[in-house]
């Protein structure tokens, strides 16, 4: 065994490094879809910390301890990674609303004091290799040790402390693995390093480790970073699934919630219109019954035929919530509406058609179908509220857009309405969803006009 890890130590090191930068990646990538989570965002300096120590597990396969800047560098990158380390510690043991600068400062301090404390010993004449050495065990033991011990600790309360009952259980037994490799790692990467002659450096060491066992650090450090990342995954993981199956049931509901309102928008700007418009006449038949008896049946055969209509309405509604549409093209479903408003109403009704249909794109049933429903509404309000004797339904077309004015002779308002009623706040629903804008100008005893712009 000896001999296979004397042979393999550069697929050692770039296992070592590996282990760490995948680290670094996950808790990037889970953090970010997990943002609301306190613990993905509490994970991030351990981010940071993966990516130093993934550097400095590269740094000994690929460019050797040789050469100097290289020497300087990995031993910069291993103090911060192990000071990230060490603030991931601190924030873990406190809650996220007592979170303050004393933290950062905590740790920036030791940090800046370990690289003092480099800066002095080379200018009191130290050799490199030996300020180098005692640098990175001063690391290790000052900010790597507690870090790792810490961690491991604080990642156990916060999971009790933040995670919901209910999913305690999907994250427990990987968030366990996470601390007890983030241990390990505080014994083989805070304790074990180069051997020094003070102690426990001089006993407790690399050398000594794989003189006793046969296994090289670099071997247990990357094992530790792979149990590290892989109790991250799964535990973040878990938790981000649960809440997207949460998602989804609330998107149902929400569409569930659309459909309803769609539903009783569509009842009430066609079915109800209808058998308000039938009520009226059925009204006027009663008052006309003894003075114009022949009125009068007029009305009542004008009511039954708009009431079979209904039916009939009604029947095609049930189809198209089983997903049929009308057919008719925009320029026929305005005539049919006209002209059972004509006769409902016995007002005089225009209608006129500027523009090419060919020369803008066809519109969808689904859009046809909002149209539709947006010149019913307008033509009930007309009939409830405008005292009209003409209305004009003008359709133009433009090159990117059409146009629909629908204008009254009535006796106007004194002020634009507002989304009080139920009606209105269909019309504007409706524009929305078609992507068009809706402009309504009145006056008193000037009428009303609404005009529609739809773009293709």
């Amino acid at each position: 065994m000896r001999e296979f890890f004397a042979t393999h130590q550069l697929g050692l090191a770039l296992l070592h490094g590996q282990a760490f930068f995948v680290l670094g990646l996950s808790i990037l990538f889970l953090a970010r879809r997990g943002a609301r989570m306190e613990v993905a965002r509490s994970l991030v300096p351990l981010a940071t910390f993966g990516f130093c120590e993934a550097w400095v597990g590269w740094s000994r396969a690929w460019l050797g301890p040789t050469v100097v800047w290289v020497a300087w560098l990995r031993l910069l990158l291993l103090g911060i990674g192990y000071a990230f380390l060490f603030a991931f510690a601190l924030l873990i043991h406190v809650p996220p609303r007592r979170r303050t600068w004393k933290q950062w400062t905590c740790v920036g301090g030791l940090f800046a004091v370990w690289l003092i404390g480099l800066a002095i010993a080379r200018l009191a004449g130290v050799p490199e290799e030996k300020v180098r050495l005692f640098g990175e065990i001063a690391a290790r033991y000052v900010m790597a040790l507690p870090g790792g011990l810490l961690g491991a600790w604080g990642l156990r309360r916060e999971t009790y402390r933040t995670i919901e009952p209910e999913r305690l259980s999907l994250v427990k037994p990987s968030l366990r693995i996470t601390g007890l490799a983030l241990g390990c790692f505080s014994l083989f990467g805070g304790v074990i390093g180069p051997a020094a002659p003070f102690f426990p450096a001089n006993w407790l060491n690399q050398d000594m480790l794989l003189q006793i066992t046969g296994i090289p650090i670099s071997l247990l450090r990357a094992l530790c970073g792979i149990f590290i990342t892989w109790g991250v995954i799964r535990a973040l993981g878990a938790v981000l699934g649960e809440i997207e199956l949460w998602l989804e049931s609330v998107e149902r509901v929400q569409a569930l919630a659309s459909e309803r309102e769609r539903i009783g928008r569509e009842l009430h700007d066609g079915i109800i219109q209808s058998i308000y418009a039938a009520g009226l006449m059925l009204e006027g038949s009663r008052h006309n019954m003894f003075n114009e008896p022949e009125k009068a049946r007029m009305q009542l055969t004008r009511a039954i035929a708009s009431l079979n209509q209904t039916i009939q309405d009604i029947r095609r509604y049930i189809f198209e919530l089983r997903g049929e549409l009308p057919g008719d093209d925009l320029e026929t479903g305005l005539r049919k509406i006209l002209k059972d408003f004509r006769i409902n109403t016995l007002l005089e009704t225009e209608f006129i058609v500027e523009g090419d249909a060919n020369a803008g794109r066809e519109l969808g049933a689904e859009r046809r179908q909002h149209i539709f429903q947006i010149t019913r509404e307008a033509l009930t309000n007309v009939a409830r509220h405008a005292q009209a004797r003409q209305v004009e339904v003008r359709l133009r077309y433009d090159d990117d857009m059409l146009e629909l004015c629908l204008s009254d002779d009535g006796v106007g308002l004194s002020t634009p309405p507002s989304n009080g009623g139920q009606g209105l706040r269909n019309i504007r629903e409706r524009t929305r969803l078609l992507n068009g804008m809706l402009d309504i100008d009145t006056a008193p005893n000037e009428g009303l006009t609404i005009v529609l712009t739809v773009p293709y």
